[in-house]
């Protein structure tokens, strides 16, 4: 009778609890879900007419090189500034000259002593003149040989002032005089001038090589400016112009834009370039091009094209579009 009584007060116990669930009663919980609706994309339409292609290029001076000028020694002083900002300067002009009290003071030492030692040695030869008896040629030597060592002295320190100058390395323009030396203040180890030069020859780098023609002359642009060049050579798809007209108003540093219009592109199949998208491109995944379409139930599907010329903000498509339809812009 004991092992009877626990197991029918657990049932006694459960069975209330089922019945005071069931009185409360199951509460459904609901979830609003917002109907589903489709992006929205910016589109543009697929045309079909007539492109006016060009090739714009910018041309730059062969063998463009920057110079840096400076000085180091403290014992210098700044005499003169001789070129401005823009300046054209040819290979040995002076662009800076110093002065130096110490060498100056050194030159004009030996050149006193040289004038004395002169004008005793004309004393010594009037002496002989008179006195047919006297003989200073030993001291006249003497002297003649102080004077010549005392020429090397002044030679010497000159040609040291003259190594402290800033000479022009080659030709080229001024593009850059450092604060400090407009002013009229040298600095020691600082970069005083820039200098850029190059060849005379322009230059630049163009897929587009069928547009252009070895000896041809072409037109190109430099501000309000415009100066003829001949193209003198193609190689591996860089561009080399000879200057026809006189260039010595533009600097090394400036740049010319040249265009050439192409034959015109009739009746080809076209869309905006931001509508174009590529892949690969690399040695192991050749570039493939491709455009997402937008369908007649207004999503989008990535179509495969080929693609033609850029002209401007266009690409030509040669297969993969028709006129009239609507891609998205990347």
């Amino acid at each position: 009778m004991k092992k009877n009584i626990r197991p029918m007060w657990v049932f006694a116990g459960m069975g209330l609890l089922l019945n005071g669930c069931m009185s409360t009663g199951q509460e459904v919980v609901t979830i609003e879900q917002e109907p589903y609706e489709k992006i929205s994309y910016q589109t543009v339409q697929v045309e079909k007419g007539d492109l006016n292609p060009s090739v714009t290029l910018t041309l730059n001076v062969e063998g463009f090189e920057q110079i840096q000028y400076s000085a180091t020694n403290p014992e210098l002083e700044l005499d003169k500034v001789y070129v401005s900002v823009g300046d054209r300067v040819e290979k040995g002009d002076t662009l800076v000259s110093f002065k130096s009290d110490s060498i100056q003071q050194t030159i004009e030492d030996y050149e006193d002593e040289k004038k004395q030692k002169q004008l005793l040695a004309e004393h010594y030869q009037k002496l002989m003149s008179v006195d047919g008896y006297a003989d200073y040629r030993s001291d006249i030597s003497l002297l003649l040989e102080d004077i010549v060592v005392a020429d090397l002295y002044i030679e010497e320190a000159k040609k040291k002032l003259e190594d402290y100058q800033i000479v022009a390395k080659e030709s080229g323009t001024i593009t850059k005089i450092s604060e400090y030396l407009r002013d009229g203040y040298y600095m020691p180890g600082r970069d005083l001038l820039t200098e850029v030069c190059g060849n005379g020859n322009y230059s630049t780098s163009t897929k587009s090589t069928e547009a252009f023609t070895v000896g041809e002359t072409y037109t190109a642009v430099a501000g309000v400016a415009s100066y003829e060049l001949r193209l003198a050579d193609i190689t591996d798809q860089v561009l080399t112009f000879e200057p026809i007209s006189d260039m010595s108003s533009l600097s090394e540093a400036d740049e010319l834009i040249l265009t050439v219009e192409k034959p015109q592109l009739k009746n080809v199949i076209y869309v905006d370039a931001d509508a174009v998208w590529s892949v690969g491109g690399d040695e192991d995944v050749p570039e493939t091009y491709y455009v997402f379409r937008i369908k007649e139930n207004g999503y989008r599907e990535a179509v495969s094209v080929t693609v033609g010329d850029r002209v401007n903000e266009y690409i030509v498509i040669t297969q993969g579009l028709s006129e009239g339809e609507k891609v998205t812009l990347n």
